[in-house]
C-alpha cells in the first residue's frame, strides 16, 4: 500500500471558481524499476502555441504544440536551445495522467526574466523524451 500522494492541478479557469489549485489524491505512484532505452530517445522542441504577455519575474502556464510521451517514458529537460527571455520549468497537461499510460504534454510552465511576450511559434526550450518500460 502506498502513502497518500496528491497531484496539484492549477489553471486560470480555477480562478473564476475562487480557487487557485485543485489537490487530488492519486493511487499507483509507488516506486518502480524501469528500463530506459536511450537509443530511442527523441530530442523535441517545446514551441509556444499561443501569445502570452509576461511581466519581468512572472511565471505562467503556456499552451505548447502537443508532445506525445509514451507510457513509462521519462522527460528530461535540455539546457541547450533555450529561450533568451526566460526558462522552461516543466511540460505536461492540465489533466493528470499516470506514467503507466501514454500522455500528451500540451502545457508548459515558463518564467520570464523580462517584460515581453512569448509569441506563437517561439521556442521555449527543448526536452529529451526517453523511452522506458516496466521491469
Amino acid at each position: 500500500m502506498s502513502d497518500k500522494i496528491y497531484v496539484i492541478g492549477c489553471s486560470k479557469e480555477l480562478e473564476s471558481l475562487g480557487m487557485d489549485r485543485v489537490r487530488t489524491r492519486v493511487e499507483g505512484l509507488d516506486e518502480i524499476e524501469i528500463a530506459v532505452d536511450w537509443s530511442k530517445t527523441k530530442f523535441v522542441p517545446v514551441v509556444a502555441d499561443e501569445k502570452m504577455p509576461f511581466q519581468a519575474g512572472e511565471s505562467k502556464i503556456v499552451s505548447i504544440r502537443p508532445i506525445p510521451v509514451p507510457a513509462y517514458a521519462m522527460v528530461v529537460q535540455s539546457f541547450y536551445g533555450a529561450n533568451g527571455m526566460g526558462h522552461l520549468f516543466c511540460i505536461g497537461s492540465l489533466t493528470y495522467r499516470p506514467y503507466t499510460e501514454d500522455r500528451v504534454a500540451d502545457k508548459a510552465m515558463f518564467h520570464s526574466h523580462i517584460k515581453a511576450a512569448v509569441l506563437k511559434g517561439d521556442l521555449l526550450g527543448q526536452v529529451l523524451v526517453v523511452a522506458g518500460r516496466k521491469l
